[in-house]
């Protein structure tokens, strides 16, 4: 005799699938490898397949769950050929968690200093998975209090250009006195060359002229932030005025 009753019918997969949900729900997923995660969040676009074999071949191909989130569109469409529900599922995932990321500092009116573990997150997950380099001016009122940022440039996998006048132009027009510069190396290291620290002292003596400080310049990378303040390429507006005072002679 053949069984045709609904759960006969049923693809093995999906008994699978509710165990995954069960698992997930009983520590929200913090004892599930990334694949795994990855599978479950796929099973919501793509109902009738098994979907762990895609998971693990996007995660050894991109690295990580990050990786997966923040690859190019037409990367994931051409090459891993996601259809376009599990793509708008993928993207839509990164989108959240940049909001989310941006929120704790852009939302809560206290100084950026307070949230710089935060603010560094977020600069990475803007920019550390970006194929070329990008180049972005953050704002901030005296009180370093955040009024947004703009993208300036988009440049090369190695390179960006950027003008100071660009720079000072944007923080006049938010009326910001105080900014952080940030940028991506997408070679993976954030050592910053010859040229960084060039363009950055540029950008540091045009907006002193117009009486606007540069706070920081941070550079990205999937794994790592580095700060020109942190390293002693940007010293603080108070200490430089105390300096001038200390030793009046020194130009």
């Amino acid at each position: 005799m053949t069984d045709t009753t609904e759960e006969a019918e049923q693809p093995l997969y999906f008994g699978h699938r509710e165990r995954l949900r069960e698992r997930f729900l009983a520590d929200e997923g913090a004892s599930m490898p990334d694949y795994e995660l990855l599978e479950l969040l796929l099973t919501m676009a793509i109902p009738r397949r098994d979907v762990k074999p895609l998971a693990k071949k996007l995660v050894a191909r991109f690295g990580d769950i990050s990786g997966v989130l923040h690859a190019p569109v037409h990367e994931l469409r051409d090459v891993c050929k996601l259809s376009q529900n599990p793509l708008v599922l993928l993207k839509l995932v990164a989108a959240c968690s940049l909001r989310a990321s941006g929120s704790c500092f852009s939302d809560n009116g206290g100084p950026i200093i307070a949230f710089w573990d935060q603010f560094e997150d977020y600069c990475r997950e803007l920019m550390a998975y970006k194929e070329v380099e990008e180049f972005r001016v953050f704002l901030f009122n005296d009180d370093l209090r955040y009024l947004g940022n703009k993208l300036l440039t988009t440049g090369t996998i190695n390179r960006t250009a950027v003008h100071p006048r660009e720079i000072i132009r944007a923080a006049i027009e938010n009326k910001a006195v105080k900014i952080i510069l940030a940028h991506n190396h997408p070679s993976g290291d954030a050592k910053p060359s010859d040229l960084d620290k060039a363009v950055t002292q540029d950008i540091v003596d045009a907006a002193e002229m117009m009486d606007i400080e540069v706070f920081d310049h941070v550079i990205v990378t999937r794994t790592e932030v580095f700060s020109f303040r942190n390293a002693g390429y940007i010293v603080d507006k108070e200490k430089k005025k105390k300096e001038k005072e200390d030793n009046p002679s020194k130009k």
